[in-house]
């Protein structure tokens, strides 16, 4: 292990799915693996990542974070310990889970706003709340921190816990993306975090 004198961590989104290309919100019940454009993203990323000398990898137990994991460490000239944490998947939608944007809108009529604030509340659906969410996702990211400190760790994860850290930390920089596009955040897309004392107790803060 290589002697460092600070913690980056680089949030990851996985590599493209089918449902992601059709516009499909998977979330936890939709467990894809990656598509061919997905499985490409992630050989890209190879070059990136290896410039990072990241130390370890965490994943979500989901199949589209573990094969970017997986694919991302096969290629590495020296693969490094893959770790997993189920606080780390997608957000829970219930039974909005797999349906077309028109269904989205006649359920949840200001669901783009409620994403935007992060406000939104799936539970009355049988999923989760933002509050559940941010509960798992940050106690998730505050261990990591504690436990693997002056490393560079590399946290393959989801839209919607990365939507989640740039509302509550905006001033994240994303440091790569792979593919032109509009969206905000796109699978590929990598995010630097150079953890400081003030990030760590902002982080705290934010768990009840």
């Amino acid at each position: 292990m290589r002697i460092r004198n600070e913690t980056t961590l680089y949030f990851i989104r996985h590599g493209q799915t089918q449902s992601n290309k059709k516009h499909i919100r998977q979330g936890i019940q939709i467990d894809d693996y990656l598509d061919t454009q997905g499985v490409l993203q992630t050989q890209e990323l190879v070059n990136i990542i290896q410039n990072l000398n990241l130390d370890v990898l965490f994943t979500s137990y989901l199949h589209r974070a573990e094969e970017t994991a997986a694919l991302i460490n096969s290629k590495l000239k020296e693969p490094i310990p893959v770790m997993h944490d189920f606080r780390l998947r997608e957000r829970d939608f219930g039974s909005l889970t797999g349906h077309t944007q028109d269904y989205w809108d006649k359920m949840l009529p200001k669901h783009r706003e409620l994403e935007q604030m992060q406000t939104y509340d799936y539970r009355p659906f049988g999923g989760e709340s933002v509050d559940q969410v941010r509960q798992r996702a940050f106690s998730s990211i505050l261990d990591i921190i504690q436990n693997q400190s002056n490393q560079n760790i590399g946290i393959i994860t989801h839209n919607g816990v990365i939507r989640l850290l740039l509302f509550h930390f905006p001033d994240i920089p994303r440091i790569y993306r792979a593919i032109d596009t509009d969206k905000d955040i796109a699978n590929a897309d990598i995010y630097e975090w150079i953890i400081t004392p003030g990030k760590i107790d902002n982080l705290k803060s934010l768990l009840k």
